[in-house]
């Protein structure tokens, strides 16, 4: 059994925990993206694209389902 060392932000201290063949975060107690960060994003106009990058047509519209 694997261990890693995985920090908790809201606990003092980094502890060992097993993988039991699933990946475990190394760092908790956070959230992923920070408010400065989200502000940003907010402010920029990025296009949509598909999982490979290639920009999706404005023109069609979402599926309701």
């Amino acid at each position: 059994m694997a261990k890693r060392l995985q920090l908790n932000f809201k606990r003092p201290g980094p502890s060992m925990v097993g993988e039991d063949g699933q990946p475990r975060p190394c760092a908790m107690g956070v959230g992923w993206v920070n408010k400065d960060t989200l502000a940003t994003l907010e402010r920029l106009n990025i296009p949509r694209t598909d999982p490979k990058g290639r920009p999706l047509d404005q023109d069609k519209e979402e599926d309701p389902a």
